[in-house]
């Protein structure tokens, strides 16, 4: 049964009217901010029905834009769901705002809102307008209860802003550093959210942003079909030009469909910088404790992403390349089930 059962929000709203204190996620007792946002003892701006309504907002948006990610959080930890829901929306929220904007200074503007929004609650001078965005209220509802380290929230933005103003990126390492600012702070963000020791916290740090880096750059190889048609790539140009091909080529042969071998060499390249971030996570699964590990079951649609991609020979608009697992539920949950089972991604 999906976890989205509203009935299931009974002990999470419950859990503001006291001190958040007693939570054990790491180091909330040494990291917390001085704002009330983190000590729960001021009043709520906002009621069950509210918070609910919110929460119904942040499910929608995941279950709309990473459907994928949606099924993954049902077997995530226990108690998860609210913030997983949360966390996701927000970077869907600022995800979008280069999709949804004409040009780069009405994104600026949108994306300056978000770090207003994030500042606000961070001091304590949230206010009954700005909690009224359901994200925001989601985010202001889980400050109350976790530690959520704001500068993760700060390096999404960050990075949504950098892309709002980038022609493309100048290397792997630039896509990779993208991809941990966004991805690997969600995932180190979701870390915060579960019982952690502070002594489990380094190794689990470490496979979340390796992790965050793989499920980035996949997303953005997932992602080169449909910016082809608004005449974007994240194929950095360096690479193409290595194999004598230039950005407008690549756009144009994505479109059609006929990606030369010197452009599939280059979309390989993605795909082994990719697979490297995974297997560095991987080699640390046996210091992780079991929620981490169903945590970075996050990882497992982008692996089958990559599956697909070199089953079909790094066709890369192939309709069966572009399909994501998150149409076939069935498959994926077995797949995820299994793989919770085992402890493994």
């Amino acid at each position: 049964a999906s976890r989205s059962n509203l009935g299931k929000l009974t002990s999470f709203t419950c859990a503001f009217s006291s001190s958040s204190s007693s939570t054990t996620t790491k180091s909330a007792e040494n990291s917390a901010p001085s704002s009330s946002t983190s000590s729960g003892s001021s009043p709520l701006l906002l009621g069950k029905a509210e918070i609910k309504e919110s929460l119904v907002y942040c499910e929608s948006l995941v279950k709309r834009h990473e459907k994928e990610q949606y099924i993954c959080a049902m077997l995530g930890p226990e108690s998860t769901w609210a913030a997983t829901m949360a966390l996701r929306a927000f970077n869907i929220e600022t995800g979008l705002v280069k999709d949804s904007t004409s040009n780069p200074t009405t994104g600026a503007i949108r994306l300056q809102w978000w770090r207003d929004a994030i500042e606000a609650l961070y001091t304590g001078n949230e206010t009954l307008d700005l909690v009224k965005q359901p994200v925001v209220a989601m985010l202001y509802i889980l400050l109350r209860r976790y530690y959520l380290p704001k500068e993760f929230f700060v390096d999404i933005i960050n990075a949504r802003q950098d892309d709002l103003n980038s022609e493309g990126p100048d290397g792997i390492e630039a896509l990779l550093r993208y991809a941990e600012q966004t991805q690997g702070s969600l995932v180190d963000l979701a870390l915060h959210t579960i019982a952690l020791l502070d002594a489990d916290y380094p190794v689990a740090q470490r496979a979340a942003r390796h992790a965050g880096k793989f499920v980035g750059l996949t997303t953005l190889l997932r992602a080169t079909p449909f910016l082809a048609k608004r005449n974007l790539a994240y194929v950095p140009s360096c690479l193409l030009s290595e194999v004598g091909v230039s950005s407008e080529e690549f756009i144009a042969a994505c479109i059609s469909n006929q990606l030369s071998p010197p452009m599939k060499a280059c979309l390989r390249e993605l795909v082994l910088a990719a697979e490297a971030e995974l297997a560095a996570a991987r080699e640390l699964q046996k210091h992780l404790v079991r929620d981490v590990r169903l945590i970075l079951l996050s990882t497992i649609p982008s692996q089958e992403y990559i599956k697909r991609l070199k089953k079909n020979d790094f066709e890369i608009g192939h309709p069966k390349v572009i399909e994501p697992t998150g149409f076939d539920p069935l498959f994926l949950r077995l797949r995820l089930r299994m793989a919770a089972f085992r402890g493994t991604f």
